[in-house]
């Protein structure tokens, strides 16, 4: 008895617990979007009150000064939100999609086959994470220089995405979990190995990939850095907005602008993981073999 009520003390308080850290975690974005409809006096002497007059003007404003001017191909070139958005796509995808399955395809092929350099390669993927990479980044620009995909998006985010880290190790896991049963019914049945690896295992691990991806598209998506150390030509909305919080003063713009640009950059994000976050929980690996 007294160890029921103990237990249930303890799951009250977890979920108190988790129930605060959960507002803590949703304040802020709370707070963002409704400093995004405030004037800028009307922020200065009610910071985090509710806006006394809604000034849906700042989103439109900002859509209009957002921009980035870039030295590209020996001119300059001045990029709007519009052309950052296609940027910010095809680096949130692109990358997201390659830094899965370039891993995936290694995870697969060290967990599920015997080979001599099959250890090895699993050694190397764990001492590449312990191993720190800071100050690497000089090093890194001459390597893409000299491959020639610095500041050459399509190739820079193909070629860069490595077949290690915890992608790898997560996906390694997932593999080791399945039985290779599913293969060898399938090698009874004539099927060759890119068959068995893309429509019997591939499918099965969906849900980690997916779960992986979504990840993935969200971090480059609000990755800044990339843009302005090797692709300086090819702008996203992220990078803009950081030249934009930069240039606010200069530009006129007050902190509920910036807040309204934050707000339009973080809204693709959400729609993604809303959209996308079921396709993991439905696609539950089930059983497809006999006792």
């Amino acid at each position: 008895m007294r160890k029921t009520i103990l237990s249930n003390i303890i799951m009250i308080i977890s979920a108190i617990i988790l129930i605060l850290f959960c507002i803590s975690l949703l304040l802020p974005f709370f707070w963002m979007l409704i400093t995004s409809f405030k004037d800028p006096i009307d922020y200065i002497l009610n910071t985090f009150g509710w806006p006394t007059k809604m000034m849906f003007s700042n989103y439109p404003s900002v859509i209009e000064l957002l921009s980035v001017t870039v030295v590209s191909g020996g001119a300059v070139v001045e990029y709007k939100i519009w052309n950052m958005l296609f940027f910010s796509l095809i680096i949130a995808v692109v990358s997201g999609f390659m830094n899965v399955f370039v891993p995936t395809i290694t995870a697969y092929i060290v967990s599920k086959y015997n080979f001599k350099a099959k250890r090895l390669i699993y050694n190397v993927a764990i001492i590449v994470m312990i191993i720190p990479i800071v100050g690497n980044l000089p090093s890194a620009l001459r390597v893409t220089q000299a491959l020639g995909i610095y500041n050459n998006i399509i190739p820079y985010l193909v070629f860069t995405a490595g077949p290690f880290g915890f992608n790898f190790i997560l996906m390694y896991g997932a593999f080791k979990s399945l039985s290779w049963s599913y293969a060898e019914a399938a090698f009874i049945d004539g099927a060759g190995h890119f068959t068995v690896m893309f429509r019997i295992m591939f499918p099965m691990i969906m849900p980690t990939f997916s779960t992986l991806f979504i990840l993935g598209f969200i971090a480059h998506w609000n990755d800044y850095m990339v843009p302005i150390t090797f692709l300086p030509s090819y702008p996203n909305l992220a990078y803009g907005m950081y030249n934009f919080q930069l240039e606010a003063s200069r530009i006129g713009a007050a902190m509920p602008e910036i807040l309204a640009g934050f707000v339009i950059v973080s809204i693709p994000t959400c729609v993604m993981y809303l959209g996308l976050q079921r396709f993991g929980l439905k696609n539950v690996r089930m059983g497809g073999l006999k006792g």
